[in-house]
């Protein structure tokens, strides 16, 4: 018998503090589309999710096709960036992946997480 996984990080979503609760965003639900049009036909047997609500969402359109629930993982969440909010998202994150061993106050780094 094969196993096959597919790895599917989740669509695009607009940056805010609120890590968990984040949805993604018009873009985001797009992108969501092609990867329920994509892995339709795969058979898939099990969906695993982190807890964050725009990974949800990026798979949650195979629910229909395939009738299965989403098992939620909690240590698939993604690493803390920052301990407090920052003020320019992309400037950030842009800044860790510069800098492999960099962090932000609170937060860690590529080589951490």
């Amino acid at each position: 018998m094969i196993t096959n996984l597919y790895f599917v990080r989740h669509a695009h979503s607009t940056y805010s503090p609120d890590q968990l609760n984040r949805p993604i965003s018009e873009r985001g639900k797009e992108d969501a589309r092609k990867v329920t049009e994509i892995l339709k036909n795969k058979g898939i047997n099990v969906r695993i999710s982190s807890p964050n609500k725009r990974a949800i969402q990026t798979i949650e359109g195979l629910t229909g096709i395939y009738g299965i629930d989403i098992v939620i993982e909690e240590d698939f969440k993604e690493r803390l960036l920052s301990e407090k909010p920052l003020n320019d998202f992309d400037s950030a994150i842009a800044k860790v992946w510069e800098d492999y061993s960099f962090s932000w106050d609170g937060g860690e780094s590529n080589v951490v997480a």
